[in-house]
């Protein structure tokens, strides 16, 4: 078993944005649960790997590849099998204008992952919105534009 360090947290999550699933296996269990927060079509919980990359690929497409994660801190407890990770989260709505301050345009969140590890491998993840961070999510993911007319999700 691979011994749960900061920088394992770091290579797991680097292993995700590679695309190569071999790599992703190392640290994600095939059946792992991820729990998204809030109330949009995408939240709640995703059973096993797959679903969890469908996650990110929705993400990706709706941000038209802008979204990044900008890591503010790791923390980890080796002993139980825990780890936490701060970070902060942008994305622009695809095709919204690239100056635009709008929630149902930008997405600028500071959230977490609660992470619990068994042999080497992440098999439980929940994430966490904190702040107003919830509302403004809300927006970004809302199928509502600004003026009231929607928007495919």
């Amino acid at each position: 078993m691979s011994e749960l360090t900061v920088e394992r947290v770091r290579e797991a999550f680097g292993a995700l944005a590679s695309g190569d699933r071999r790599a992703m296996l190392e640290y994600w269990d095939e059946d792992v649960t991820f729990e998204i927060p809030g109330n949009h079509a995408h939240a709640g919980r995703h059973e096993g790997l797959d679903s969890f990359l469908g996650f990110l690929k929705t993400v990706g497409e709706l941000s038209g590849g802008t979204y990044t994660a900008e890591n503010v801190t790791i923390m980890v407890n080796a002993e139980d099998g825990y780890s936490v990770d701060v970070n902060t989260n942008r994305a622009l709505r695809a095709g919204a204008p690239s100056d635009s301050t709008s929630p149902y345009d930008l997405l600028d969140v500071t959230a977490l992952h609660f992470l619990r590890w068994r042999d080497g491998r992440i098999v439980e993840g929940r994430g966490v919105i904190l702040g107003d961070g919830g509302s403004t999510s809300a927006l970004w993911w809302s199928p509502i534009n600004q003026d009231g007319s929607r928007r495919g999700i």
